[in-house]
């Protein structure tokens, strides 16, 4: 049977108080009382949750009993933090639901989640990995007891967006982009699942990361969301496990975070050196006494110990000593030791967990795992190509929607200043008993820029056997570069279309792309959408290049006869290195797109005189495939500026 237990206060009825004091001791008890309350109602359903008995022990600590399988809840710990009774009441049970049930109900996904922590024999990066973890369990937690407790979803918000991730502290807006980028990546995604509508800037990186998880196989599933929804199911309708769950945030969150740690080391790197370069001018002295602040964002590489130390004491605060988490550790383990699955050993375990998130990941889109790694990579080594796209983009799309704010022309009746040029009119109409229009108010214009660009992107690369080696390569990295940075324009339309709250109906951009060989095949339908199935179909079948004879007319031929909205304009690249199976058909089909005059076709030619002479006058001719990326891309630079 449960229990309230009151600890009474010693040492301290002799000594003098103010009347403030006691009013905050009284407000300190109240509020703890209010909390003790409610909490105690909730037992029997806390127990049923948790599958461990739960009592309430004021001033007597948070602590669990492995043998008994009991656990004490002490609401003061929260109090004495000055969270409200409220808030009090949804922390202590974020502790039982997002850390505590677990320990009984699923031992070995909780020793999974100890064992990728400690995986690593870096303290920091331990630190990382931890607070990843907590991050993701915090809300699948937090939307156990929301389900549970309807009325707590209020409560919930209120507590992390004015205590654990504010969006203002002393009255200011609390600027998330001045902490690591992996930080921003997790304290973003904890706002919007946690605080509905809330908005929190971080940076373009950040922001890339996570548009891929919410927009997951084409925009179809919202990732985040999905892995932390309690009731999630998966494909084969059972509810996900821990362990499911936990795989799937390892192969499809883990890497995004882990690939902003390595930006985040590489830019604190990057800083470090400059810095250190300054310093080797006359002024070297004077910088040594004054190193950075912290907000400067200046790290030592690979530490970014004031940010995780702020998680620790302010955003996550830990309710139980080290001797108690020591033994939730052993209990963890003895349960597991006890589970018939622990007769297989770790190595075991994680070549199954890769097995399968291998499995799954080939069911939707036919790739491994180890094909998607390679493409992840690509695109680190061309973020530069790719982000140098999107910037030219940007300075057209800033001035389409650039606003300025101005004075009305047309006088009102009330507005925010009195139009000076019609005082003797005021004065008139007053007299007259006439309502005077006397102001003029600022109004927010439109900008004279105006741009209709909607622009459908046909890459077409040949994949005959001439252009195995070097040219594939090359072609494949275009490809990576042209599908990565005009879907990520698409995306910048839509994210300013929404923030800017404007139209931007008149913008939007399409992609398609073909090989040939012996035939033509269609490996990304035009749309503004990019799958992972499409990027690794794209990126295979054009690094492979070993498909016989050179058709181009055929992926031609079959552009041709797609449906084209006459409001759009096509763009249509052809990548080559030799003559055409049949001429005459590769000319007509060319002669055929370009009498529309919405349509410009493209050809660059790797090492042919024809292929240049069949694309001219729109053809490029270069002898080094190395020279494809930067060319395909300053081509694109040329059809975005004019």
């Amino acid at each position: 049977m449960t229990e309230v237990l009151h600890t009474p206060a010693t040492g301290t009825e002799s000594r003098a108080v103010t009347p403030e004091q006691e009013a905050l001791a009284r407000e300190h008890q109240a509020s703890l009382d209010k909390a003790a309350a409610f909490l105690d109602d909730q037992i029997p359903a806390l127990c049923r949750l948790t599958g461990m008995d739960v009592r309430v022990a004021i001033g007597g600590g948070w602590a669990t009993d492995p043998e008994t399988g009991s656990f004490t809840i002490d609401p003061s710990f929260f109090i004495e933090k000055g969270y409200s009774a409220d808030h009090c009441v949804f922390a202590t049970l974020h502790e039982l639901m997002a850390h505590v049930r677990d320990i009984k109900r699923d031992p070995v996904f909780s020793a999974r989640q100890d064992a990728f922590v400690a995986s690593s024999k870096d303290p920091q990066e331990q630190q990382a990995r931890h607070i990843f973890n907590n991050t993701l369990t915090d809300i699948h937690g937090n939307k156990q007891i929301m389900n549970m407790l309807p009325a707590m979803q209020e409560v919930g918000a209120d507590i992390y967006d004015s205590r654990l991730f504010p969006t203002k502290h002393d009255g200011e807006l609390v600027d998330y982009t001045n902490i690591p980028m992996h930080l921003q990546f997790l304290y973003k995604i904890i706002r919007q699942e946690m605080i509905p509508n809330s908005k929190t800037p971080v940076r373009q990186e950040v922001d890339e990361a996570i548009n891929q998880l919410r927009n997951f196989q084409g925009g179809q599933v919202d990732l985040i969301s999905f892995l932390t929804d309690p009731s999630a199911r998966g494909s084969s309708g059972k509810k996900l496990s821990g362990s499911d769950r936990f795989d799937y945030w390892l192969t499809q969150i883990w890497p995004q975070y882990e690939t902003l740690i390595r930006l985040d080391k590489q830019e604190a790197k990057d800083t470090q050196q400059q810095n250190g370069g300054q310093q080797t001018d006359g002024n070297a002295s004077e910088q040594h006494s004054n190193p950075p602040q912290n907000g400067d964002n200046q790290q030592d590489t690979n530490s970014f110990s004031d940010a995780y130390a702020d998680y620790f004491d302010n955003k996550h605060p830990e309710p139980f000593s080290p001797e108690e988490h020591q033994k939730i550790h052993d209990a963890i383990h003895k349960a597991v030791q006890e589970d018939r699955r622990t007769k297989v050993t770790p190595e075991q375990q994680e070549r199954a967990r890769r097995a399968t998130a291998n499995r799954r990941y080939q069911e939707q889109t036919g790739h491994s795992l180890q094909e998607k790694q390679q493409y992840d990579n690509e695109v680190k080594r061309l973020h530069r190509q790719i982000n140098q796209m999107r910037q030219v983009f940007q300075s057209v799309l800033d001035e389409v929607v650039a606003t300025r704010r101005g004075l009305s022309r047309r006088a009102h009746q009330d507005g925010d200043i009195l139009d000076p040029n019609r005082l003797a009119q005021t004065i008139i109409d007053i007299k007259s008993s006439v309502a005077p229009e006397a102001s003029q108010r600022y109004e927010t214009v439109r900008g004279r820029a105006e741009l209709n660009c909607k622009t459908d992107y046909f890459f077409v690369f040949d994949c005959s056997a001439s252009m195995s080696g070097k040219p594939a390569q090359a072609a494949a990295s275009c490809a990576v570069i042209m599908l990565e940075g005009l879907a990520s324009m698409e995306r910048d339309i839509r994210k300013l279309e929404k923030e800017q709250a404007v139209d931007l109906s008149d913008l939007s951009i399409r992609t398609s792309l073909y090989t040939f060989g012996n035939n033509a095949t269609c490996h990304k339908p035009l749309g503004s959408s990019l799958s992972d199935k499409q990027r690794l179909d794209t990126y295979t079948a054009i690094a492979a290049a070993s498909a016989g004879g050179t058709a181009d007319y055929l992926a031609l031929q079959e552009i041709a006869a797609l449906p084209h909205d006459q409001d759009r304009q096509r763009i249509i690249v052809v990548v080559t290195d030799g003559i055409s199976n049949d001429p005459g058909t590769a000319r007509a089909a060319v002669s055929q797109l370009r009498r529309d005059q919405n349509t410009v076709v493209y050809g660059v030619s790797i090492g042919s005189d024809a292929a240049e002479q069949l694309y001219a006058p729109n053809a490029k001719l270069i002898n080094d495939p190395k020279d494809l990326p930067n060319v395909l891309q300053s081509f694109i630079e040329t059809t975005i500026q004019t």
